[in-house]
C-alpha cells in the first residue's frame, strides 16, 4: 500500500480513539457543564427552599417585606462553583418581593402574581 494511504488510515484510527476516549472519560468536565438547580433563595444569610410544587400561603400569615430578589442565578450563571449571595435566587425573577411570616421564623414567602408562596429552611 501507498505510504500516504497508510498514514491517512493511521490518522483516522487516532481520531476515532480520541473521540472514544473523550466519551469514556467525559472530557466536558473540564469545560462548561450543565448545572441542575434547586428552587431556592438566599436572604439574611439563610437559604430557603421551595417544595417541588410551590405551596400557597394565606395573605393573613404575611408579616413584612424583608427584601427582593436581586439576581437570578439559573439565567446568568454557568460556573458550578458560584457561591450564593444575599438576594440570589435560582428561578425567581429579579425584583420578586420577599416577606417574613408572622408565625414562622424558619420560612419566608415570595410574592408571585399577587399570590404568596412559602420557602422553608432545612436543618
Amino acid at each position: 500500500m501507498n505510504k500516504r494511504i497508510k498514514f491517512s488510515i493511521g490518522i483516522i484510527f487516532v481520531l476515532i480513539g480520541i473521540i472514544i476516549m473523550g466519551y469514556l472519560f467525559r472530557l466536558d468536565r473540564f469545560g462548561s457543564s450543565k448545572i441542575s438547580w434547586v428552587d431556592c433563595i438566599k436572604i439574611n444569610n439563610s437559604i430557603y427552599y421551595s417544595s417541588y410544587v410551590r405551596e400557597i400561603v394565606e395573605g393573613t400569615l404575611i408579616d413584612e417585606k424583608i427584601g427582593e430578589v436581586r439576581f437570578n442565578i439559573s439565567e446568568k450563571v454557568t460556573n458550578d462553583r458560584y457561591r450564593f449571595r444575599n438576594g440570589d435566587a435560582t428561578f425567581l425573577k429579579e425584583k420578586t418581593e420577599i416577606y417574613s411570616l408572622k408565625s414562622e421564623d424558619k420560612a419566608i414567602a415570595v410574592k408571585i402574581d399577587d399570590k404568596y408562596y412559602i420557602y422553608n429552611t432545612y436543618p
